[in-house]
This record gives structure tokens, C-alpha cells and sequence, in this order.
């Protein structure tokens, strides 16, 4: 039975009612005092006070004057006005808790972050030799014998998706690559020349696989490989600034983790103690809305909500102060809602963990939640996956959720590896050039950062070890869950349709779809072609 707001079955809704209460309560006590009191900034009724957001520890990031953001520790915390909009709102949204990611809190007072924000100037206009040549070269693309062409492997047969001569031309360099490299270099210069970051998707597309097979074939990189920042703070900063632009540019993101967190409340039920487990944490930004819903059960809230979390390779090979941020964001928000809560950052490697480590109770439900992490064990042998999977199999979970993009990237040899990567990152390119202008800024560096960096490690490298970017289709993961005793659980009904009204707040939310994959999978497809899906599991 899942526990909804009135019969919408909708777990937005549950989360809007926490703040409205709060504000309602305040507004009954300005009645009784017939004064108008301002909402207090040191205690915010009934619960705790109204907390600062502590802003992004990525990967290696520096945290000067560190005593100031970790109350729990070090002392007060000295941004502790960060969160008062949120009060005043009608619903807790991830986007407000990503702006407090990259406010004006101190940690980023001597970096580049103002600069990255604010005053980034305009891209250039391309004088119009430079527009001409480019068109020229265009014109040049090899042609590409029809009996060569091959359509970019997709769960649709009738995926058209690599059908631009450019990207035809580059399944042709990717062909020639493995029997003849220097044909292939010759025919990629070409493709090299008529790629852009700046032009249509499969321009933009075609220029970070042009690159990646570049390196790939010995040639070194292009001007898609931006420089070493010298200032680690400046890479988390940048990183943070693209996530958030792709956030809300696109409901990946949302969709994962509304769904993964409708089945486990589902999961957890009328539980009074629930320990989730959180396999590759970053900023926790997932568990707020989840966290809202569990404070407004009709059951009443449980006594106790514990989250085990084991940093995402993302925070880095020293990811202690990007969790002791988390734990503070966390702790504050459940206060807010009147939720006993507790996080324990879990510091060695997943494969270095075993089940003494998480520490659970008797009378605990355990949730376990794998989102768009797992992915990074995939390699040769399955074995490290694996050894997770049991890992999370002997804490006896309620339910297991699993987020993972949906390309088969970790089996396939190099030619279809290529074409499938081809085809995935061609829809994601095209979802974003509807939602983003051509000439944005934002859109190139998030597409740089995000995806550039994803498509080289994919494709670019050779095989075997040296191959890091792994990813897997829903049929894989399936094995595999199954291979270690879990099997599917349909997602409900609820969240199904949360999921698909979800889209309806995106501009081009007709050529989003949900797709079902059997067993039990649901994926966000973008004009039909799934990119990435969600499961549930025990």
C-alpha cells in the first residue's frame, strides 16, 4: 500500500505538505499574538531551526575555513539563512537545493565561481569566412557506400537516429579504425572539419566522437579537450554549475529519483525504523523530497530514518568532507521536518565493504539504492558488480532500486559499441538543442563536461583495462540482478503516473515517453528510444 496524499498517488504532493504546515502553524501563532512576527530566523516552529545549505564538495575540492560549515563538529554553521526561501515556498524542489549548492556561501569566495555564474561573456560570431568554410567542409564528407551504411543499434528497428551524413561518416571512420587506421584518420580529418560544438545535434554530437576516435586512433585530441584546471575548486564548480543546467534543462535526474523513491516508500511501509542504503552518494539532493514524504505519512512518521552512504567515485579519492557536507544538509532538513535522523558516511570502497559495516538492526527495513553508480563496477568480469549485489542481497532489503543509463556499452565489440553510443548520445544531444538555445554557453560547457568526458572514455581508449567507460542495457542488469537471487518488482501504478506527469513540465514533454522493458524496468525515452531506466527489486 503506498502511502499517497489524499488518492492522487502522487509523492510531489506529499512533499508540499510539510511547508504548508509549518506556515500555517506560524500564521495561527501571529493570529494569537496579533503581531506580525517575522518567520525567526534562530528557531523555526515546531521543529529546529530553518538551516543553511552547505555548498558542493565535489571531487578533491578544497574547504577553506571548514570550521564554519560543519555545525555538528566544528560549530555554528554560517549560512544559516540559505534555506529561509524554502519556507516561504509551497514545495521543497531539487532545484532550490541545487541553487544552495552554488550560492554565495564562503567556501567559494576566492574561486572562480561569481566569474563562471555571471560574467561569462557571450559566445563569439563566427566571421563569415569561418561560416563558409565550415560549410565547405561539410560539403567535403566522404560519401558513404550504401553497402557499408549501418543504422546505430537502438531497442527500435526503426531508429533513424544516425541517419545524418556526418554520423554516417563517422561509422564508416569507425569501421575502417579497426582494419586500416590510416584510411580512417584521412576520412576522420574530414569529419573533423565539418563537426562543431555549437551547430545542430548531429554536428555537435559528430564533434565529441570525432575527437574520441581521434585519440582512439593516435592523433591527439582537438579543441574538445579543455585544459587541466589548476584550481581543483574550479573543476567542482564547473561540474555543479553543468549538472544543474542539465537538471533543469531535462527530467532525467527527477525522473530516477522520483521513482526510485515511490518504491521505497512503498517498500518501507508503515515502518517505524528505515535505513536506507545509498551505494555511490554525492550530495544526497535525492532524499529530501523522500525524506518529506516519510514526515507526512498517515501512519505518522517513523521514529527513525538512518542512511548509510558509500561516496560516488565522482567525490574522489578523498570524499570525507563532500559527506560531512551531506550529513549536515540532510540532519538540518529531517529537523525541519521533525524526522529523527542520523547519516553515516562509509569511506572505504564498496568491494571493501562487508555486511558488519552498515551496522543493521533487527527491527531496521532496509532500502538499498544503487543510482546511476553501479555502472562504474561494469568491466571484463562481472565479478565486481557482483560482489556488491551479494553484498546488498545479505542485508536482507525491503527493496533494492536500480538507476542506469539504458546503451549497451560494456559487451559489444568496438564497431557496435561505437554505433551504439552513437545512437544514444544523438537523442540526448537532440533533447537538449529543444530545450537550450544553439548559441548557449551553458550548453556547450555542460555538454563539454558531461558528456565529451563520457563519449572519450566510451569509445576512445583501447580494450580491456584500459576501457573505463561501461555502461549497460536493462537486459544485462537483469542477468545480473537475477544471477544473484533478486528478482523484479513492477513499479506501481503511482509511480508511473507521477513519472509521466513529471514530463508535462518540460516544454517538449511530446517527445518525452515512458517505456516498460520487461521484466519490470520503466525508462525516460526521448522520441521513443529509452536512454535511461529505473527497476525495482528484492
Amino acid at each position: 500500500m503506498a502511502y499517497m496524499c489524499a488518492d492522487s498517488g502522487n509523492l510531489m504532493a506529499i512533499a508540499q505538505q510539510v511547508i504548508q504546515q509549518q506556515q500555517q502553524q506560524h500564521q495561527q501563532q501571529q493570529r494569537h499574538h496579533h503581531l506580525p512576527l517575522p518567520m525567526p530566523s534562530a528557531q523555526a516552529p515546531p521543529h529546529a531551526q530553518i538551516p543553511g545549505s552547505l555548498p558542493y564538495g565535489g571531487a578533491s575540492a578544497a574547504w577553506p575555513h571548514a570550521e564554519h560549515f560543519f555545525s555538528d563538529v566544528f560549530g555554528a554553521s554560517a549560512a544559516d539563512a540559505v534555506f529561509s526561501d524554502l519556507a516561504a515556498s509551497a514545495d521543497f524542489d531539487s532545484d532550490g537545493w541545487m541553487e544552495s549548492l552554488i550560492g554565495e556561501a564562503p567556501v567559494f569566495q576566492d574561486s572562480d565561481l561569481e566569474r563562471l555564474i555571471f560574467t561569462t561573456p557571450p559566445p563569439p560570431v563566427p566571421p563569415p569566412a569561418e561560416a563558409i568554410a565550415a560549410a565547405a567542409a561539410r560539403a567535403s564528407l566522404p560519401p558513404v557506400a550504401s553497402a557499408t551504411q549501418a543504422a546505430c543499434s537502438s531497442p527500435s528497428a526503426s531508429d533513424d537516429s544516425c541517419s545524418a551524413p556526418i554520423l554516417q561518416s563517422l561509422l564508416a571512420c569507425s569501421r575502417a579504425a579497426v582494419t586500416n587506421s590510416r584510411v580512417a584518420a584521412a576520412e576522420l580529418a574530414k569529419v573533423r572539419a565539418a563537426a562543431t560544438d555549437s551547430g545542430d545535434p548531429a554536428e555537435r554530437v559528430a564533434f565529441y566522437f570525432s575527437d574520441a576516435l581521434a585519440r582512439r586512433l593516435g592523433r591527439g585530441g582537438g579543441p574538445a579537450s579543455p585544459a587541466t584546471a589548476s584550481d581543483p575548486r574550479l573543476a567542482s564548480d564547473e561540474l555543479t554549475l553543468c549538472y544543474k543546467t542539465l537538471n533543469d534543462a531535462c527530467p532525467y535526474s527527477k525522473f530516477a529519483h522520483l521513482t526510485a523513491n515511490q518504491a521505497i516508500l512503498e517498500a518501507t511501509g508503515a515502518a517505524t525504523k528505515i535505513h536506507i542504503v545509498d551505494f555511490g552518494i554525492v550530495q544526497g539532493i535525492q532524499w529530501a523530497a523522500l525524506l518529506q514524504a516519510l514526515a507526512t505519512r498517515p501512519e505518522g512518521k517513523p521514529s527513525r530514518v538512518r542512511i548509510s552512504g558509500v561516496p560516488s567515485p565522482y567525490l574522489g579519492p578523498h570524499p570525507a568532507a563532500s559527506l560531512a557536507a551531506t550529513s549536515v544538509r540532510l540532519r538540518d532538513f529531517a529537523l525541519l521536518l521533525g524526522v529523527d535522523f542520523e547519516f553515516v558516511p562509509l569511506l572505504r570502497p564498496a568491494h571493501e565493504l562487508d555486511g558488519s559495516d552498515f551496522s543493521v538492526e533487527p527491527d531496521e527495513v532496509v532500502a538499498v539504492n544503487f543510482m546511476l553508480q553501479l555502472y562504474h563496477l561494469l568491466g571484463d568480469s562481472d565479478e565486481p558488480v557482483r560482489r556488491v549485489l551479494r553484498l546488498a542481497k545479505s542485508l536482507n532489503p525491503a527493496v533494492v532500486t536500480l538507476g542506469e543509463y539504458e546503451v549497451s556499452l560494456n559487451r559489444a565489440g568496438f564497431v557496435d559499441r561505437f554505433a551504439n553510443a552513437l545512437s544514444y548520445y544523438r537523442s540526448v544531444f537532440e533533447s537538449l538543442d529543444v530545450a537550450m538555445a544553439r548559441d548557449s554557453e551553458e550548453r556547450v560547457t555542460m555538454e563539454r563536461c558531461m558528456f565529451g568526458e563520457r563519449i572519450r572514455r566510451a569509445v576512445g581508449p583501447g580494450e580491456g583495462a584500459d576501457r573505463t567507460g561501461r555502461m549497460a542495457g536493462s537486459s544485462e542488469w537483469q542477468a545480473l540482478m537475477e544471477w544473484c537471487g533478486f528478482e523484479p518488482v513492477r513499479l506501481s501504478n503511482y509511480a508511473m503516473s507521477q513519472a509521466d506527469l513529471l514530463l508535462w513540465n518540460y516544454d517538449s514533454k511530446y517527445k518525452y515517453s515512458l517505456v516498460e522493458l520487461q521484466p519490470a524496468f520503466l525508462s525516460l525515452a526521448w522520441e521513443k528510444r529509452p536512454l535511461l531506466t529505473v527497476s525495482a527489486w528484492r
